[in-house]
């Protein structure tokens, strides 16, 4: 048992897997060995030069934990920039809080709503709609710091499908904890093997590392199993349609001199006689209604899957000027 003990931490290492006592006992107990306790595990790792010192750390018991009641209850959604061979991409992430299993993985030049809903689709076509998605404030997932309000792209679609979206504090990253401590074993996988090319590399490198992640690998915050295993353990969370609240803000723009813009999912096109004139408009989920001055302009349905046309300004509206 010596030797597999220490053989056990060189192939772990060598993978790019945390590699301490703790981490040695538990892949070896996954794998049926008749494996000492960890402390056992930590003295012949200590006596064979396997071990680093290492400071002393703020006691686990201290942490106060939130963690949702059942599987797909709260998806942790995050985005992080790591390395390419030459250049840099972000991986956008879905992640189980319940069993902190991996839902989805996906390698992109940005944080951007597009890649973010795509992400979450591959998701939910895996393992079903979570209850809630919980992410920071980035103004691809959401518009809530936005002055004037509004919602995303990615916002409407999830009120589209009844999943509620909530976020983390402004400067309080803690919130998100899970997913920023699975960002360094990420990253300490991914140095043990060569840099990806390019986004499609990329991809098939998370793609094997979210199976063994959530499959194989034995997490010590919930009781050295791996993810997979606690997440089919009960039932899951389903949305619930009474949760979403919807919101309603006014926004104001001036139009280019090419007299378009855009809102999520429409296209609004006035002409270029209207450059520069003010338009009003309210957003309430999937409808949009514009005002220039006291005029009732249009009203918009919004819909991201297909981004409608609309040409108001070819209407017998008029632009109003002022003196």
């Amino acid at each position: 048992m010596l030797q597999a003990i220490l053989d056990e931490h060189d192939r772990l290492l060598d993978q790019g897997w945390d590699a301490g006592a703790q981490s040695v006992h538990d892949w070896l107990l996954g794998a049926g060995a008749a494996v000492p306790s960890a402390r056992t595990c930590h003295k012949i790792l200590a006596a064979h030069g396997r071990t680093t010192a290492t400071p002393t750390k703020r006691p686990k018991s201290s942490y106060r934990r939130f963690e949702a009641m059942k599987p797909n209850g709260v998806w942790q959604l995050d985005g992080h920039v790591t390395d390419l061979a030459a250049g840099r991409a972000v991986v956008l992430r879905f992640q189980d809080d319940h069993s902190r299993a991996i839902m989805a993985s996906r390698a992109a030049t940005s944080e951007n709503a597009t890649d973010t809903w795509a992400c979450l689709v591959a998701g939910i076509n895996r393992y079903g709609k979570p209850a809630v998605v919980q992410c920071d404030n980035s103004t691809a997932f959401t518009a809530r710091l936005v002055k004037g309000g509004g919602y995303t792209e990615f916002e409407a679609r999830l009120h589209r499908i009844g999943v509620a979206m909530v976020n983390s504090s402004p400067g309080r990253p803690r919130t998100n904890g899970k997913k920023e401590r699975e960002w360094q074993t990420l990253e300490r996988w991914l140095a043990a093997r060569p840099r990806a090319k390019d986004l499609p590399q990329l991809q098939r490198l998370l793609e094997v590392y979210d199976v063994v992640f959530t499959t194989q690998r034995p997490h010590q915050g919930i009781g050295g199993v791996p993810p997979s295993a606690r997440y089919t353990a009960s039932p899951k969370a389903e949305p619930d349609p009474d949760q979403l609240k919807p919101r309603q803000f006014l926004h104001t723009i001036t139009l280019p001199r090419t007299g378009y813009f855009e809102l999520p999912g429409a296209r609004i096109a006035f002409g270029t006689a209207w450059a520069g004139a003010k338009i009003d408009y309210l957003i309430d989920l999937d409808h949009a209604v514009l005002f220039h001055d006291d005029q009732l302009i249009a009203h918009v349905r919004l819909d991201p899957e297909t981004r409608i046309d609309h040409h108001p300004g070819s209407r017998t509206y008029h632009r109003v000027t002022k003196p």
